[in-house]
């Protein structure tokens, strides 16, 4: 009997709604397929698929309580992930012979899909670099405040499969974020969702599962352009007006004054870029931010996943001679 040794993910409110076993990750990369379909493709044989469905069908069904089990050469252990609300989202299992390696962290989100604001919990909330605390609500833009803004529309494309797509259904983003304790390197996330209730219906309820990456291929183009031109970039949603993720020079005071945020959105007009224009098409035009002058470029980021949610990128950089008087 084969059974791999690794920590696989399993997600949970998946595996419900479609009745069978949906592995979300196996040692924190991304599988998102139902067990029956990749078995053989992560190691398991006939005889070791069966014991693997059949234990965690048993656990699923049981008391959401860590535990560690031992038989005959074979351990279980298993670790459950829940949402704020208490929800179950993810249970991580070892099934297999000792010993274990170093258990992947996965963190717990809900989407608030009016507010584009979330609640988190889980293993480690540290690592995003916001200070936030488990339940507490914070806007999308602080979560992804220290992202590489390049990531901007896997996340958007996650917010509108959440908000449109089907019960069930996953959506995902990857994604990085600067170290909260050293901002030269970098953390990296996989994000899914998976939604209760129909689109239409007010108390659908969007649940995310998050397994930090050891590591990945970045793309930082945009943000090495904001650090060397000193400009500060908003990666901004054209059809709600919600800013995705701030950063550059302007970033904090956005961070912390939301009516400042709020006075560059209505200067520009986010409308002039087509939702799915390419990058390479740019509005300029020139705004003031508390008496100083800043030239602005708006052109949309498609990205290959959701061209049709491309966010707008508001580039904004300080006009020569800035808090002069002409």
């Amino acid at each position: 009997m084969q059974l791999p040794r690794r920590w696989f993910g399993v997600d949970v409110i998946a595996t419900l709604l479609h009745e069978q076993i949906v592995i979300h990750s196996s040692d924190g990369h991304r599988v998102a397929r139902p067990l029956r379909r990749v078995a053989s493709q992560l190691g398991f044989d006939r005889q070791g698929e069966a014991l693997f469905t059949g234990v965690v069908t048993d656990i699923l069904a049981g008391p959401q309580v860590d535990h560690v089990r031992a038989d005959g050469g074979i351990e279980c252990h298993t670790h459950w992930i829940e949402a704020p609300d208490g929800q179950a989202v993810g249970l991580v299992v070892w099934i297999a012979a000792p010993p274990t390696t170093t258990r992947p962290d996965y963190n717990s989100w809900i989407l608030d899909l009016q507010k584009v604001a979330t609640r988190s919990g889980g293993d480690n909330l540290s690592i995003i670099g916001d200070g936030r605390q488990a339940g507490e609500e914070r806007a999308i833009r602080h979560l992804l405040r220290n992202m590489i803004p390049d990531d901007a529309g896997e996340f958007l494309a996650l917010y509108y499969g959440a908000q449109d797509g089907k019960e069930g259904r996953l959506t995902e983003a990857t994604w990085s974020v600067r170290r909260p304790d050293d901002p030269t390197q970098w953390v990296h996330f996989w994000s899914t969702t998976t939604a209760l209730g129909a689109p239409d219906d007010s108390n659908r309820t969007v649940y995310g599962l998050t397994a930090q990456l050891r590591h990945r291929e970045m793309d930082t183009r945009m943000g090495t352009l904001v650090q060397y031109t000193h400009s500060t970039l908003l990666m901004v949603d054209a059809r709600t007006g919600f800013t995705v993720t701030t950063t550059g020079e302007l970033a904090p005071a956005f961070d912390s004054d939301e009516q400042l945020l709020g006075k560059v959105l209505n200067q520009v007009d986010l409308h002039r870029i087509p939702p799915a224009a390419s990058h390479e098409t740019v509005v300029e035009q020139t705004i003031s931010i508390e008496g100083d002058q800043y030239n602005v470029a708006l052109f949309a980021v498609p990205n290959a996943r959701q061209t049709t949610a491309a966010p707008v990128a508001i580039l904004l950089v300080p006009a020569t001679g800035r808090g002069d008087t002409p």
